[in-house]
């Protein structure tokens, strides 16, 4: 039986025994790989459950689920009743199996954001593609795949994660076979590809013997990037196209392994149309060593695309933000939102997201299965976001320890310096919010880069990154305010000075207190809430970084 025989039956039975009819299963069959698209009018959320299983069944091969366009329509003429709508089950189960994109499974839909990067991500250039865990990365690289993909070029996509395990020498081998692979797929399907074709079987086997753990040296290793560049450079010229690289989460790669690895695949790409997307975290990630130079140099190997939509310009985040939840909306058939979730709910998701469309999503999905406890709800609250807030907590407290990983000691090194902000604010100065001088970040560059490092990984946010003194020309600061999530149960507190987010403005707080709000709704009103943020000296951090780790 054909390997396409045997996938499409695997399928029909998985679907078959979870009682699901699919209007269609197209599989298609490359190299060593299999995809899989199920097309269903019913049962969608079920139908991508089945398609995970699969996944674990199937050998180097995945399965994507589409919903047909008369599904959608069904309902539409039908409004959604509040929270304890049947239609907000399937909204819920769509957030959570939807809020995190991979290759297999793209994004519900591609919103384009206002700096249109995705024009720069296919571009032919090499790029950094930067940004908080959540934000963004792989939607927008798969995004920039599928109209690369359109337009006759030939990409490979390369999860990083599966090789954090791998030194740089045994990570670029895996690529490497991977590019073969693809190059070879693509010579069988021509006629007129003998040419080359059996020069890059050898060199395929040349690689695959470098595998074996003493002949893999970072030396050895090198001697086969000019074979695969002249490989790349002949395919493309015979091609009449360009090949994009994509290497998602280049971040789980070893800092000290991560700018060798860099360096051996742009040795690859020199002097031909072979074109590097990378994306990761950036204060997790190195990708370049000055002596000798190693890996890609920013401004003259590659440029940056950096994704963050920060809370220093809200009332954009939330639109942006708002789009993206009306996409699931309008798929669950649960319309108008502003009959599953208030204007204030809104804002306060996107305060306390901080701006990242992962965790949007995923809270959105808490708050409103916390509102469905509720018998008498209609709608999702403020106070259902706070308690949705504290339950994610824990989560995001792994997701620091899992990010840290790649850098022994690093994990320790964060959740005390995360514990340290948040005693400093909570308990010494009874405000969520803070300063850190400009001059104080260069004195201190080990503290800030832990301080960064907290900010990817959503634990606190920036929300101004060039504050004046109002008492000394030239003095500026950043300003940060903690994730909700850490301090959510803190709420009660009396006299707790809390910055919030209300009606497109930034509001200065005091919870348990009589004393009026402070709306930043001008630019000097904004800068003189944000001056009363108390100044944290970075020194404060320098036990919790010592003795001396790579950050």
């Amino acid at each position: 039986m054909s390997l396409e025989s045997t996938t499409r039956k695997i399928i029909e039975d998985e679907l078959r025994a979870a009682g699901i009819q699919p209007v269609s299963v197209q599989i298609r069959t490359f190299p060593n790989e299999v995809i899989a698209i199920i097309e269903v009018d019913r049962d969608y959320e079920a139908a991508l459950s089945v398609a995970q299983r699969i996944d674990e069944i199937l050998d180097n091969g995945f399965v994507t689920v589409r919903q047909t366009r008369a599904a959608s329509l069904r309902t539409e003429n039908s409004r959604v009743s509040g929270v304890h709508d049947d239609r907000i089950s399937d909204l819920i189960r769509l957030l959570n199996a939807r809020s995190r994109t991979s290759e297999t499974q793209p994004s519900l839909r591609y919103i384009a954001d206002v700096a249109e990067r995705l024009s720069l991500a296919i571009s032919p250039r090499h790029h950094l593609i930067f940004g908080r865990r959540g934000v963004g990365k792989t939607a927008l690289l798969l995004e920039a795949k599928r109209v690369l993909e359109l337009q006759g070029s030939n990409v490979l996509w390369v999860n990083m994660q599966s090789l954090r395990s791998l030194g740089a020498p045994h990570a670029f081998l895996t690529v490497a076979l991977r590019i073969c692979d693809l190059i070879l797929g693509a010579y069988a399907s021509r006629p007129d590809s003998s040419q080359g074709h059996e020069s890059l079987k050898l060199l395929r086997a040349t690689i695959e013997q470098r595998f074996q753990p003493n002949a893999a040296s970072l030396d050895d290793v090198a001697l086969l990037v000019p074979q695969l560049q002249q490989v790349c450079a002949r395919f493309c010229l015979q091609s009449g196209s360009s090949l994009f690289i994509f290497l998602d989460d280049i971040h789980y790669v070893k800092s000290s392994d991560a700018p060798k690895f860099l360096d051996l695949i742009h040795g690859v790409t020199r002097d031909c149309p072979v074109w590097l997307k990378v994306a990761g975290i950036q204060h997790q990630t190195r990708w370049f060593i000055p002596d000798p130079p190693t890996g890609l140099q920013t401004g003259h190997d590659a440029a940056i695309i950096n994704l963050d939509v920060t809370l220093e310009q809200p009332e954009k985040a939330k639109i942006f933000l708002e789009k993206i939840l009306r996409g699931y909306a309008e798929e669950s058939n649960a319309l108008p939102l502003s009959g599953v979730v208030s204007a204030s709910a809104i804002d306060r998701l996107v305060l306390a997201s901080g701006g990242v469309p992962r965790d949007f999503l995923t809270l959105c999905a808490a708050s409103l299965q916390t509102a469905r406890q509720r018998s008498n709800a209609k709608t999702v609250g403020v106070q259902d976001v706070n308690n949705a807030a504290g339950i994610i907590s824990q989560t995001k407290q792994q997701e620091l320890e899992d990010d840290a990983a790649a850098t022994s000691g690093r994990s320790a090194i964060l959740v005390a310096s995360l514990n340290i902000v948040r005693d400093f604010l909570l308990s010494d100065q009874q405000i969520t919010f803070f300063r850190i001088e400009f001059r104080d970040k260069e004195l201190h560059q080990g503290e800030y880069r832990a301080l960064q490092a907290l900010a990817d990984l959503r634990m606190i946010h920036l929300i101004n990154a060039s504050l004046s003194d109002p008492h000394h020309a030239g003095k500026r600061s950043e300003v940060y305010l903690l994730d909700l999530s850490q301090y959510s149960g803190s709420r009660l507190k009396q006299n707790l000075y809390v910055l919030d987010f209300e009606k497109g403005h930034m509001v200065l707080k005091r919870t348990r207190s009589s004393e009026p709000a402070r709306v930043g709704d001008t630019v000097l009103k904004l800068v003189s809430l944000l001056r009363r943020a108390p100044m944290l000296n970075l020194d404060r951090l320098s036990d919790s970084i010592l003795p001396a780790h790579d950050l």
